[in-house]
This record gives structure tokens, sequence and C-alpha cells, in this order.
């Protein structure tokens, strides 16, 4: 049964959230986003795919959009909208949040305006069959459309980011700490210009499987391939997604060495193996790159 929300706590969130509209006739997309202080809107990579891009206010006023940066991977973009008046969210420190806390999910489902649902958190951290990223999940009710607008406590502070849907139920947000994380970073920063997808390697580590590279990023410059699996970088296995981010971000002088795998044969007894290899990649300067 969805726990009762007050008023005002809903009210406040609503006139935070807006609708961000893609594309036009069939090809329209629609999802959610939530207004900064700084008058810029963090929503989910894939809610800004498609061509042009507009962002409505809760008051019905209609905004052209563009995307100041994204990080696919973590499925995250962050939009320049000129002239957003709306009323700014406030982003919570996720890493307080419990399982049990109740939290509300806004946003434009199938293009209702302002959507409320409430739910229990049940879970915090990776989703193994997923990724090794962490997520918070809870039994708020979601549809096309709230991605990308706001998981909030019942003090209507900001703790997530709604993403998408899991077991036919369970609604997966990416918690405000990561989000902060991606909003620290310059505009301009330094990149891999891969996207990768998290492996579970066979012992506690993580390896990042390069999904496709940006044309004419670092990693296509170094000669890394789509399939090359990535596990250390300055000779510190990932564990995470994040640690790949961190030791960009903590890169000095722009340089970053990697170990990955390539080629994964059998060997003896069918048991999988591979030659880790290593690789010097100098740095690109971030560019901002359509979520495809």
């Amino acid at each position: 049964m969805p726990l009762p929300v007050p008023g005002r706590i809903a009210e406040a969130l609503r006139r935070s959230t807006v609708q961000i509209i893609t594309g036009s006739g069939r090809r329209q997309g629609n999802g959610s986003g939530v207004a900064l202080p700084s008058g810029q809107v963090i929503t989910n990579a894939h809610v800004v795919a498609g061509s042009g891009l507009t962002v409505e206010s809760w008051e019905g006023k209609s905004l052209t959009a563009s995307v100041l940066k994204i990080d696919r991977n973590r499925d995250l973009a962050l939009l320049s909208v000129p002239g957003l008046s709306s009323d700014a969210g406030s982003l919570a420190d996720s890493d307080q949040l419990r399982v049990g806390t109740p939290v509300i999910a806004v946003g434009n489902p199938l293009g209702f305006t302002g959507a409320l649902s409430s739910g229990i958190v049940h879970h915090i951290g990776p989703l193994f069959q997923m990724s090794s990223l962490t997520w918070i999940q809870a039994d708020v009710r979601l549809a096309p459309g709230n991605s990308g607008g706001p998981l909030a406590d019942f003090h209507g502070r900001v703790v997530g980011i709604n993403t998408m849907i899991v077991s036919g139920a369970l609604a997966l947000a990416i918690p405000s700490r990561t989000v902060q994380a991606f909003l620290s970073r310059p505009v301009g920063g330094r990149s891999l210009g891969v996207v990768v997808r998290p492996v579970q390697l066979r012992n506690q580590f993580v390896g990042l499987m390069i999904l496709e590279l940006v044309k004419g990023g670092a990693a296509e410059g170094a000669s890394l391939l789509p399939g090359d699996i990535l596990v250390a970088a300055d000779g510190v296995p990932f564990r995470t997604l994040e640690h790949l981010q961190r030791a960009i971000d903590e890169s000095r002088d722009g340089l970053l060495h990697i170990d990955f795998h390539r080629g994964d044969h059998r060997g003896h007894h069918g048991a999988a193996t591979s030659t880790t290899r290593h690789v010097s990649v100098r740095l690109s300067l971030e560019r901002v790159q359509s979520a495809a």
C-alpha cells in the first residue's frame, strides 16, 4: 500500500521536477529531470538520446536545452536550460540512507505531469545480476517517463535519480552520492572515451568490458578494442566502475596506465584464460556525446 505523503513535500518535489521532451511525432520521447540550484537539470543519459531537446517546467514553460556533459556508463546527463526558473531540488547524502526508509518518486510517466508514488527502500548496493554499480532499490511504481526524476526521502530531499524497473515492480535509482560526484567533475574534463559494462572476474575484482569506443577518443587512439576487458588502472585493480572514473579524475599528467585482457580462450580442462596486456593512454578532453 502506498504511504501517505505530506502535501507540502509532494508540492515542493513536483515544482522541482521537469519534463524532458526529445524528437517529435512518432519519434518523440519524454522523461523527467531535477532542477538544480545552478539553473541546470540533472537527468538520465538515456532520456536525452533523441534529437532536439526541450524542457518543460512545472509552470508549463517550454525551454530549449542542451547537454553540458554526459556519462553513459553511469546513465547521467547534465543539461543547460537558459531561462529555467523552477524551484531547485535539494540533494541529500545517499550514504545516510537505510533499508526500510520511506521514499517518494516523482516524474512524468506516460505524459502525466508530476505523478507521485511512494514506498520503501529494499536494498542499497550492487546488484550482481546486473553490474557492480551501486543502486537504490525501492518498491515505488515507475513507468516510461519517470526516468531521470527524483527519488526523495520524506523530508523532500533527493536521494537518487530514478532510472529503471527490475523484476517487474522494483525501481532502481542512481544514488545522490554518485550524482554529486558526476556534478563535481568539470565540464571538458579528461575522458578515456569508452562505454563499458562491468563483468565479474574469477577473483573478487571486477572487469570493465568495452562495449563501444568514442570515435577519435583516447581509448581508440591507444588501439583498445570493443570486447577488451579493463582490469586495473595505474596498478590498482577495479572493484567497481567508479574506480575507473576515480583513476581518470586523479591522473595528474593525463596519462593512464591500463591493464586489460584480450582474446580470452579455453585452456586446459576448459578453463577460461587470457593474457593481461598493458597500455598507456593519453586521456583526451571530454566531449559531449549523444546518449545513443
